[in-house]
């Protein structure tokens, strides 16, 4: 079976990108030909990365410059792989571009797969849904809420975004290790987010509830993207570089994860992000957006707070109690791994989904 895995954002660090890796390692290791299809010139570590596990990259840019362009090349590209399956993941009917360029090359199996409740786009959304509805043939989501969100009332598949959960296993190693090398002192509490610096992420929302917080509060962001240069000038503004750590993007979230004392999620819209899986398998509380689809409560252990309401925000966060984390990220790995959040199960699922469409 020869199979290909379209994002349609960059690939880079974010959920997207991470659910995809995730699955065309996996069904490399069970000897299947696997390319990753993405719309910019990938870093070169993870370039390697890819190579050295067996996954074949192509790159075709103009996506979002050059659409007419990107399409001419896609479809010649798909017309002369003669791939099996085509599997695009996105947020909206966008979509429609990759999988009418499937359907015109004569690939059997089209899925889309949804990762978000909703886009920056809805305009287009609507205008592609015509295109988007004659050219996929498998409907695939990350959760329930993902999948009505883009395919209204057909009927759709749900995949899980799995983790490998033994490697986010909280680390009291790893926790004193990197909080000495940031400088967080036992007596201070140290906030957390992960994720792309963008309209969606907000991160913008962390630094204002900060500065009404007591200053034995620290807080790190670890990610790059679009936004992190208007989030760095927010911080100079109100003086709070003395507080708050930027890491850029980082190969060990998981060590990370285990240094930090809570994690933020202030998004103003999000699907099944991958971070609250991990955060969760760490053994953390999350205060989240109400935003946010309640569906991502996995284990309990969300507090979602208004996003209009900065107070709250600060009330929650002091509120919080911080458990034993190690009994907490046996006991969350435990449910995630029951509730389906196993990657390499989820993986299986995949493979078996391709096998029956086909």
């Amino acid at each position: 079976m020869k199979i290909l895995l379209i994002n349609t954002v960059n690939l880079e660090a974010n959920g997207i990108s991470t659910f995809i890796i995730n699955v065309a390692k996996q069904l490399v290791k069970k000897n299947f030909d696997v390319t990753i299809l993405t719309p910019n010139e990938v870093e070169s570590n993870l370039m390697k990365k890819l190579k050295n596990n067996g996954v074949h990259l192509k790159e075709i840019n103009g996506r979002s410059s050059n659409l007419i362009n990107y399409f001419i090349k896609l479809r010649k590209y798909l017309s002369y792989e003669k791939f099996d399956v085509v599997h695009v993941n996105g947020n909206s009917t966008t979509m429609a571009i990759e999988l009418l360029a499937a359907k015109l090359a004569g690939v059997k199996l089209r899925i889309a797969h949804s990762h978000n409740t909703t886009t920056e786009h809805l305009l287009v959304n609507k205008l592609l849904r015509p295109i988007f509805e004659y050219s996929v043939n498998e409907r695939l989501a990350c959760n329930d809420a993902a999948g009505q969100w883009l395919f209204k009332r057909k009927k759709f598949t749900v995949i899980r975004n799995g983790i490998d959960l033994d490697k986010y296993k909280y680390s009291l190693e790893q926790r004193k290790k990197i909080r000495e090398k940031l400088g967080i002192k036992s007596n201070q509490k140290l906030l957390g987010h992960v994720g792309y610096f963008n309209y969606q992420k907000n991160q913008i929302f962390l630094v204002h509830v900060l500065k009404r917080l007591p200053n034995d509060y620290k807080l790190i962001f670890i990610g790059e993207g679009d936004d992190l240069g208007n989030i760095k000038a927010e911080v100079d503004k109100y003086n709070l570089k003395d507080r708050i750590i930027f890491t850029g993007n980082v190969t060990n979230v998981s060590d990370y994860l285990s240094a930090m004392d809570l994690f933020l999620l202030p998004s103003r819209f999000e699907g099944q992000p991958f971070v609250l899986i991990e955060s969760s398998a760490s053994g953390l509380k999350n205060i989240v957006s109400d935003r946010v689809s309640v569906e991502t409560d996995l284990c309990e252990n969300n507090i979602y707070v208004d996003l209009t309401n900065i107070d709250a925000w600060v009330n929650a966060i002091k509120e919080v109690t911080v458990l034993d984390r190690y009994e907490c990220s046996l006991k969350y790995s435990s449910i995630l791994k029951n509730r389906g959040y196993d990657n390499y199960k989820n993986v299986c699922k995949v493979l078996n989904f391709y096998r029956k469409m086909l």
